[in-house]
């Protein structure tokens, strides 16, 4: 079910950037991510009042940096697509999963525990098949964004790790999803009034508003529940799976075409996936 969870995590993420693709041209960074956050707050917090449910925490201060590291590894992912090529960008936000087996690996070193070999391979060759599709490109000047970059996956990273202490500490995936989308509201309505207004919704902006809203809450409760289930290696390693799904939706609905090169990352991609999946097997 872990798995499962992350792939369905994998192709809302995907569904996100082609919503996000589709409005960027009528709405700023900031702007995008209030909207991102509001729908989010807006369902979970019907859905709560309607269950009967308590949105109270004793753990106010750890949903505050969850939310304050993952809102601004997001920021910092959209300020870099601006100053830097699309697949350079996408390469270093996908970054997080090796920052993710360097504290698992330091942690067990630390603990004196065995650590999996196999499943250190499958995140590596998923990040060369992640190259082999999005092809990188370092263009001169490019050394300070590029550090930027890599400071969006250590915080995703970093994020993620606070995901899985909340969820050991039996907080809820709602609740989780809840105050992360909170705080997103609120850093993306005040970073947008501070740079530029609001623009106006319309009939045309706002299926692309709606979809991002609904596929980013859905993605960020699998998410949660696939970083909360158990080995976060395994889902390390099938995150990668979102650039297939994005490739698919790419060339579906924009045209993007998926050279050779891009579907021998691809295959590699699925096939780290699956030696993770039969490699933690084997472990249990």
């Amino acid at each position: 079910m872990q798995s499962l969870w992350m792939l369905a995590a994998s192709f809302l993420f995907a569904v996100m950037a082609a919503c996000t693709k589709a409005g960027a041209s009528e709405f700023g960074t900031f702007e995008l991510v209030f909207y991102r956050s509001l729908f989010g707050v807006i369902c979970i917090a019907f859905w709560v009042w309607k269950t009967g449910r308590s949105l109270h925490t004793p753990l106010l201060g750890a949903h505050l940096l969850r939310s304050f590291l993952g809102t601004f590894a997001i920021t910092v992912w959209f300020f870099v697509i601006g100053l830097l090529p699309l697949g350079t960008a996408m390469t270093l936000n996908y970054t997080s999963p090796l920052y993710m087996a360097a504290f698992i690996t330091i942690g067990a070193l630390r603990r004196r525990e065995s650590i999996r070999p196999g499943l250190l391979a499958s995140i590596a060759s998923g990040f060369i098949g992640l190259t082999l599709v999005l092809r990188p490109e370092f263009r001169e000047g490019d050394a300070l964004p590029c550090l930027i970059g890599l400071s969006a996956g250590f915080l995703a990273a970093l994020a993620y790790v606070q995901v899985k202490q909340l969820t050991r500490m039996n907080e809820p995936e709602w609740r989780i999803v809840f105050y992360f989308t909170l705080f997103g509201t609120l850093w993306g309505l005040g970073g947008q009034l501070i740079v530029d207004r609001l623009h106006p919704i319309t009939m045309n902006n706002i299926p692309a508003l709606l979809g991002l809203g609904l596929s980013a809450t859905l993605a960020q409760l699998c998410l949660t529940r696939a970083w909360g289930a158990g080995n976060m290696l395994l889902t390390s390693a099938l995150q990668f799976s979102a650039i297939i799904f994005a490739a698919v939706i790419g060339w579906c609905f924009f045209g993007d075409p998926i050279p050779l090169q891009s579907a021998i990352g691809i295959a590699v991609i699925i096939a780290s996936g699956v030696a993770a999946t039969v490699l933690t097997k084997r472990k249990s």
